[in-house]
């Protein structure tokens, strides 16, 4: 069972998603190319700005960090050189978090997959290009070394420690967040397990039948969402 995901809910954005992944609920918009302030204007490429609004009250130093942990996976993504000398902004507003009450770093790395594939989603709602796909996913080890790719609340507060990575179409890792106690061991098989899971949301065609034999493979949830909106935008063609 993938995450909910809600295509284009606000009117007034280019591109906007709702998107839950059971601990967090995140409202992402994304207006751009704009025009850009000469302060900031890039000569070669688009600037991007990253808003980060928490659920209740003003962003603080938190807030801060996620948005200078995005921006610069956002310009991997995005292909800036196509439009310089312009703005893209990407808003992320946190409707639903978790009700316990998690340990600073656990909550900080656990929102980091919700907020990166909500961004990446709006993106491809407003049609803005883009140089890969890209998925995150949250993974946790237990104190007896399980890993779980799909951790909940109870598994979050008890982990050893909690791993927030991200991963485009060919298997590169674009991000990367680690908090708790680990050895390289664990972290490679936490790694290989997390690229495995964001596999499985963006499995291209000729991976299909290898991970079509996994005894526990998901539905590859984010092809589907992007060839929903490939098939919404080219309706107008059938009306014609």
């Amino acid at each position: 069972m993938g995450p909910e995901v809600l295509q284009h809910p606000l009117e007034r954005a280019d591109g906007s998603t709702i998107f839950g992944d059971g601990l967090y609920t995140v409202i992402a918009a994304a207006n751009g190319p704009v025009e850009v302030q000469r302060r900031d204007e890039l000569p070669e490429e688009a600037a991007i700005e990253v808003n980060l609004r928490p659920l209740s009250g003003v962003g603080g130093p938190r807030e801060r960090w996620l948005e200078n942990l995005l921006q610069p996976l956002l310009e991997k993504i995005l292909l800036v050189h196509m439009h310089p000398r312009t703005l893209i902004q990407v808003t992320l507003q946190i409707t639903k978090q978790p009700t316990a009450k998690f340990r600073r770093s656990n909550a900080d790395i656990s929102i980091i997959p919700t907020l990166v594939n909500a961004a990446f989603t709006a993106l491809v709602d407003g049609a803005l290009p883009l140089a890969t796909t890209v998925n995150a996913v949250l993974v946790t080890t237990g104190k007896d070394g399980k890993i779980n790719t799909t951790p909940k609340e109870q598994d979050i507060e008890t982990c050893a420690s909690i791993h927030a990575m991200a991963f485009n179409t060919i298997n590169e890792q674009v991000l990367e967040q680690s908090s708790g106690t680990f050895d390289l061991r664990s972290w490679e098989m936490v790694e290989s397990s997390a690229k495995h899971a964001c596999a499985a949301a963006i499995a291209t065609t000729n991976e299909d039948s290898a991970m079509a034999n996994g005894d526990d493979q998901k539905e590859p949830w984010l092809r589907q969402v992007l060839h929903n909106r490939a098939k919404a935008a080219n309706a107008w063609r059938d009306c014609s």
